[in-house]
Formats: C-alpha cells, structure tokens, sequence
C-alpha cells in the first residue's frame, strides 16, 4: 500500500510541476516523543529519530500547500515517570509509524522565495495524515507489550517553525509538529479485545495518543516565479 502512495505522489508530483508557479521538494528530519499513559509526560521531549520526504507548492508568498511523508520509531518506559503509580507499575513499550499527510503553511510576513537576498519568517502549519502502526497488547502478567498487525488511524498535526531562504533556491526550516492522533492504543492500553481477549486494557480513556516531532527541513525550490515577478 505504501508504494501505491508513493508512485501516485510521484505521478501527481511530475504533472502539476510543468504548471505549478514554485515548488519546494526536500528532506525532513529531526526527532519523535509520544504523550500518553505511560512513562513520563514532558510534551517536547524528541528521542527517536524520525525523517522523511516534504513537498510544498508556494500558491503565494505567503501561503504553501504542503505533502509529506514521513517515518519514525517512539516508545516510552515507566522508569522514565515522574508520577509514583506509573514508576510502581512499570511498563514499558516500543512502536513505530509510517504516514502520508497534506497540509498548509501560512507564514507570518511575506516570504519571497527566488531572491538573492536572505529574508526568513516565522509560519504556522495544520493537516491531516494517514498513520500506520503496529498495534499493540500487554499479555497478562507482562510488563513490555506485544503487537499483532498492523493498524491504520489517522493524526491532526499542527505547529509553527521559522524558515529562511540561503540563496536562491534553497530553504531551511526549523519546527515543531504535535500531532493528535485518532488513537488512543499507540501503547497497548486500549488493546482489541476482540482480538487479544486476555489484553490488558488500563487506558484513563480521557484523551487520545499524542506525538510530537521537532526537527528541520532543508528543500529545494524550482518551477516557475509567481506571476508579477520577474
């Protein structure tokens, strides 16, 4: 399913670039925390390295449809907690995702990609991806949890960076990404019972998973200029 995505982005990508005004294409890569029922609970805390690819098509200088794909591990221990229940408890899990998403980017001062001069600009982002992970069980009587399959959910990311252009052509970004997802079982508190009858389920089922990534981009601009500029 993963390479059907990628050569229908591949595809879409080499049509609309004969007639896009900019676009960006480039690398992300930076680190991955997850927020939710075990181990400590510091919201930017990143420790798994995550990467991927990011494509932006600039529709102003102010305003970029972005899409990225993007891939990294997270995991959480009880050891790591600051809360005494969760250190007594000590559970423990590992897991990893792999996801399609689109968004927009709105930056706060126009932002004129094709010029010499170094400008930069703080922006916030929001979207919507397609997550998949493994999903995940603690068998009775066992402190680091299992997975059996695969599970697909779906995650809102949102955040805000800073970004400058080097050159003519290329621009780095700096940014951190929460994400809230539509799953509360990224940990193996919320298992299927269905599947893993004997699961244990000890989720407080007030909020889902959360992930956050912080981390930089570095992307190549190309296409033609916005009209009105030369």
């Amino acid at each position: 399913m993963t390479r059907i995505f990628f050569w229908c982005f591949l595809v879409s990508f080499a049509f609309t670039a004969v007639h896009a005004q900019r676009h960006e294409l480039g690398i992300i890569v930076g680190g991955t925390n997850y927020i939710g029922e075990i181990g400590n609970t510091q919201y930017f805390n990143p420790k798994h390295l995550g990467y991927g690819i990011i494509y932006k098509r600039n529709i102003t200088q102010r305003i970029a449809l972005r899409g990225q794909f993007s891939t990294s591990k997270f995991g959480a221990n009880d050891v790591n907690a600051t809360d005494l229940d969760r250190l007594a408890r000590g559970l423990s899990f590992s897991n990893s995702y792999s996801a399609w998403g689109v968004g927009i980017e709105v930056s706060y001062v126009p932002f004129a990609i094709g010029d010499f001069s170094t400008s930069w600009t703080p922006y916030l982002h929001v979207g919507v991806q397609r997550m998949v992970t493994d999903e995940l069980y603690f068998p009775t009587f066992e402190n680091t949890a299992s997975a059996h399959g695969k599970k697909m959910t779906l995650g809102i990311p949102f955040g805000a960076g800073v970004k400058i252009n080097l050159g003519q052509y290329w621009v780095v970004a700096a940014e951190v990404q929460p994400q809230l997802t539509f799953s509360d079982n990224l940990d193996g508190s919320f298992p299927n019972t269905d599947k893993q009858p004997l699961a244990r389920k000890f989720s407080t089922s007030l909020s889902n998973d959360w992930l956050v990534f912080t981390g930089i981009s570095i992307t190549y601009a190309f296409g033609r200029l916005p009209c009105c500029r030369e």
